[in-house]
């Protein structure tokens, strides 16, 4: 669905579209992780990728420990891919709060917000301002991750798409990136 007809929907609905996108999108973040995973274990077949942990945050330290262990990857591209992983993890992180607290609208302002489901220690409750722009812009920077990790990994396993694992790239609404240098 594009953005223009998106923002015509109700409010209800454009929270229910876009908490979809991020969800399939961070099941393409995941897929392509493994798929580093796969690669750094210097794996080809088809289904390696199903070997990786189960948790992304175990998936980035396992890379990472192993990229540390690859002669083979020059400084530039090792720093590269380390950066892609740092992102990742972070992107997922950002991701945790809209699938795990309530994506709701403020009695007050009607504007949305994220609210934590457990107490929190302190007793205040977590609640975090968003938009709609917001979560448009946690899409189009998981797509971004995705496509560099796809990069990472065809970068790490034969040195082709070098663009895509050390360059910038801007992921985009439709599911592709640009190659921004």
């Amino acid at each position: 669905m594009d953005l223009d007809t998106l923002r015509t929907l109700p409010s209800s609905d454009q929270r229910v579209f876009l908490l979809g996108r991020i969800t399939s999108e961070t099941t393409s973040l995941d897929a392509a992780l493994r798929f580093v995973h796969a690669a750094l274990r210097g794996r080809h077949e088809i289904d390696a990728f199903l070997d990786a942990p189960r948790y992304i945050t175990t998936i980035v330290k396992e890379c990472k420990a192993l990229l540390s262990q690859r002669d083979d990857i020059d400084d530039g591209g090792r720093r590269a891919v380390n950066a892609i992983l740092t992102a990742a993890n972070k992107l997922y992180t950002s991701r945790n709060r809209f699938i795990h607290d309530m994506l709701r609208a403020d009695l007050l302002s009607g504007r949305w917000e994220l609210a934590g489901l457990e107490r929190q220690p302190d007793g205040e409750q977590d609640i975090t301002a968003t938009t709609f722009d917001g979560m448009v812009g946690l899409v189009e920077d998981l797509v971004g991750v995705t496509w560099r990790l796809r990069g990472a990994a065809f970068y790490i396993l034969n040195g082709s798409w070098s663009g895509l694992a050390t360059g910038a790239v801007e992921g985009q609404w439709d599911g592709s990136a640009d190659y921004v240098g």
